[in-house]
């Protein structure tokens, strides 16, 4: 998952733009920490900056001044998490397309989302272009150029070609700069489904793409809507179009808006902290809680679900989980071991507010569970805590995220999948759940089972309050063709579908 930004001006020379991209990426940095990057273009051509850290460590003033010097009139950028195992230089984002024949148009792009089995692409695709990078990002960035190549412009057709071309084997939104030889465009395009966050708005004559609306806010305004699946913007000196392409039922992720979104985003209409709020209330009316004396989240993203039950319960809601200045986002750290040495350093607790309490600790998720394992439970009882609740606003997670396929151990890793030792874990009904993770967070807190409570919210819950899409992790809705899906994935989906 990626933070992707895009900035056209429509007015007249914009003495800010370059400030503007790094202000609308930036907000969006909690969705990747290996990577950032900048480019714009102007009447001359494309120039791009990028390097391994977060956007504040790789753009700084100087360059900005530079940039801003070149008068540009549009500008993309990305915070990215590496798609690889390691993060590298020259995967990082926005990418070059390079065509190995002299091209009317140069390109350059950014994309949040993923392509699954592209190797045909690429066969497709190496005579006409040099795929410098492992990055799916430069594949999807060929095909989008060699549409424009042959359509001779830049239109709305060749992203209907890309569209068509992706379907059912790949999510994602994109920006892109298309230089010409006289003017640069900015394009923006998503998939079908609208799987990938994406909005876009007007704030002061600049056109803003972003993958979440905070970018808006960031910058003094407010998104105009979120896209629509199957939607494209081509800024140009003759303004901005947007059109939808194909209309298709659109399937976004719920998962990113309980956990990976920012909290003052819009998701399908709704602020992603009231999502959160509202899950928690509901987990309160189902499971109680009234013996609970402190009401605590497990940060960062467990605020919201942590508000929502202190509420339902009349508590005081404390931060007496710390979350440490060196602590980095765990999730996409696909190495256990590694993963699970980042936690042990996450976390701290405020032993005064903690000790010989009953507590009641909200989280958005619990994906593979090291996070609570081998951190914040481990703090918590450690300071002394007579007693956990544990609130949970996703749903037990059995399926692995397509993103993750790529690694045959996904399926494993999964807390709910180890909690019931991998046997009859599907058909199962939520307090079941509720009563295998309870046992496992209890094991690896060493403490008597009777001490740890989890409790989910169900598929049910959650649409009601988030809305309908897809549920991956939950029910294998993957927005992949089974054609594409790996043969361990189609085995687990068999199970589970058996017993339904």
């Amino acid at each position: 998952m990626d933070g992707i930004a895009g900035v056209y001006s429509l007015g007249k020379k914009d003495n800010g733009l370059v400030e503007k991209i790094f202000l609308a990426t930036g907000a969006n940095q909690h969705r990747g920490k290996a990577s950032a990057g900048i480019a714009v273009g102007n009447g001359k051509g494309i120039y791009i900056h990028k390097g391994l850290d977060r956007i504040g460590n790789v753009i700084d003033g100087e360059l900005m001044q530079t940039y801003q010097d070149l008068e540009p009139i549009a500008a993309i950028g990305n915070v990215g998490y590496t798609k690889n195992k390691h993060p590298s230089p020259i995967n990082a984002e926005p990418i070059r397309v390079m065509p190995r024949n002299n091209s009317r148009f140069d390109m350059v792009l950014t994309t949040d989302g993923y392509l699954v089995s592209e190797n045909d692409l690429k066969e497709e695709l190496l005579p006409e272009y040099r795929l410098e990078t492992t990055n799916k990002t430069e594949v999807i960035g060929a095909l989008l150029h060699k549409y424009i190549t042959q359509e001779g412009k830049v239109n709305f057709q060749a992203g209907r070609r890309l569209i068509d071309k992706l379907q059912r084997r790949a999510t994602f939104a994109l920006t892109a700069l298309v230089y010409d030889g006289k003017q640069t465009r900015l394009v923006t395009l998503n998939d079908s489904k609208a799987f990938e966050p994406f909005c876009y708005g007007t704030i002061d004559d600049t056109f803003i793409a972003s993958s979440e609306s905070c970018s808006h806010r960031r910058l003094g305004g407010f998104m105009e809507r979120e896209y629509n699946g199957a939607e494209m913007t081509i800024c140009s000196t003759n303004g901005a179009e947007t059109r939808r392409l194909k209309q298709e039922i659109m399937t976004p992720d719920i998962f990113q808006a309980i956990y990976f979104g920012h909290v003052g985003s819009m998701f399908r209409g709704k602020e992603i902290f009231q999502i959160r709020r509202e899950l928690g209330h509901e987990l309160v009316r189902k499971y109680g809680g009234q013996d609970l004396q402190i009401i605590i989240s497990n940060p960062d993203s467990g605020w919201g679900v942590s508000v929502g039950v202190a509420e339902e319960l009349g508590r005081m809601c404390y931060p007496a989980l710390i979350k440490q200045a060196q602590a980095v986002r765990t999730f996409q750290e696909s190495e256990r071991r590694r993963r699970s040495s980042e936690v042990g350093l996450k976390f701290g607790g405020i032993d005064s507010l903690l000790k010989g309490k009953k507590v009641g600790m909200g989280d958005d998720s619990i994906v593979k569970g090291s996070v609570s394992e081998g951190g914040s439970l481990w703090v918590l009882f450690n300071s002394g805590i007579d007693k956990l609740n544990f609130y949970v606003s996703y749903g037990p997670m059995l399926f692995p995220s397509f993103k993750e396929w790529h690694r045959k151990d996904c399926v494993k890793e999964l807390a709910a999948q180890r909690a019931f030792g991998y046997k009859n874990q599907y058909g199962r009904t939520t307090e079941e759940a509720n009563e295998a993770v309870s046992k496992l967070m209890a094991a690896a807190a060493k403490v008597d089972g009777e001490r740890v409570n989890v409790f989910y919210n169900n598929q049910e819950t959650i649409r009601k309050i988030a809305g309908n899409g897809s549920f991956q992790a939950l029910d294998a809705s993957y927005p992949i063709d089974e054609k594409f899906w790996p043969e361990f994935i189609k085995k687990e989906a068999e199970k589970y579908i058996k017993t339904r």
